[in-house]
C-alpha cells in the first residue's frame, strides 16, 4: 500500500520538535491505517469505501470515549458537555458538546483532518451537508435508520458502521494502548490514518464523496454506548 503523503509528511516541521505532542499519534496513524487495510481486504483487494468508512466509524466512536474520559475526570463545564440520551428500549447515546469537540470542533478534531485531506485533493464538502448528517443522526436515535449511510447504493460500505466498530474497535484499542496513546488523542491519531488513507495511490475516489463516507459513519458512532462494544 503506497501513499504520497511519506515524502510531504518527512518534511513537516512538527515531526522533529522534541516531545511533539503529535508526533507520537503521527507514527501510530501509519500502524492503525495498515492494520485496517488489512482486515477489510480479501486476497490483498480492498474497497476504498470499505477503508474510510471502517476509519470513519472507529474514528468516532473514538470521539464518544473521549468525551467520556473528560467527564468522568470531573472536567465537564456545564450540562451541555455531555447529554444522555436514552430510548425506549432503555439504549443509552450521549450528545453534547464534548463528544462535537472530538470529532468536528478544533484544527485537530477527526473531521477537520478529513475535510483537510479532502481539501487538499481540491474538495470542499458543503456546510449544509455536514450539518444535515448531523441533524439526521439525531433527528433517527432509537431508529432503524440511525447509524445507516445516506450513500448512493453503488457507495454503499461493505458492512454498517456499527458492524465495524464491533469487528475492528478491540483491536484498534490494543494498538492505541500499546502505543500509549492519551484516551484524548486517539481521535486525532485515527484522523490522522484517514488523512493518510486520502493519499493512497492503489485507488482513488472522488475526494468529495470520501469525505461524505467518513461523516456518515463517524457522526452516528461519537454517539453510541461503548457499553455496547466489547
Amino acid at each position: 500500500m503506497k501513499t504520497r503523503a511519506q515524502s510531504a509528511m518527512r518534511d513537516d516541521p512538527r515531526r522533529s520538535e522534541a516531545g511533539n505532542p503529535l508526533q507520537g499519534p503521527r507514527l501510530v496513524a501509519r500502524a492503525l491505517l495498515h492494520r485496517i487495510h488489512q482486515e477489510i481486504a480479501e486476497d490483498g483487494r480492498f474497497r476504498m469505501i470499505d477503508l474510510l468508512a471502517a476509519l470513519g466509524a472507529i474514528g468516532g466512536f473514538s470521539c464518544v470515549i473521549a468525551a467520556l474520559d473528560v467527564a468522568e475526570a470531573g472536567q465537564c463545564r456545564d450540562g451541555a458537555d455531555l447529554v444522555i440520551v436514552e430510548t425506549r428500549d432503555g439504549s443509552r447515546y450521549y450528545a453534547g458538546n464534548l463528544p462535537n469537540a472530538f470529532l468536528l470542533e478544533g484544527h485537530d478534531s477527526l473531521l477537520a483532518l478529513t475535510y483537510g485531506a479532502a481539501r487538499n485533493q481540491g474538495a470542499v464538502l458543503p456546510q449544509e451537508t455536514v450539518l444535515s448528517t448531523f441533524r439526521h443522526v439525531a433527528a433517527t436515535i432509537g431508529d432503524q435508520q440511525f447509524g445507516r449511510p445516506r450513500l448512493a447504493d453503488d457507495d454503499q460500505p461493505g458492512a454498517l458502521p456499527i458492524s465495524y466498530v464491533r469487528r475492528l474497535w478491540p483491536i484498534v484499542r490494543q494498538i492505541l494502548d500499546m502505543n500509549h496513546v492519551p484516551v484524548r488523542r486517539r481521535p486525532l491519531a485515527i484522523g490522522m490514518a484517514i488523512e493518510l488513507a486520502f493519499a493512497i495511490d492503489e485507488q482513488r475516489i472522488d475526494p468529495l464523496l470520501a469525505a461524505q463516507v467518513v461523516t456518515e459513519c463517524a457522526v452516528p458512532m461519537a454517539k453510541i454506548d461503548p457499553r455496547k462494544i466489547p
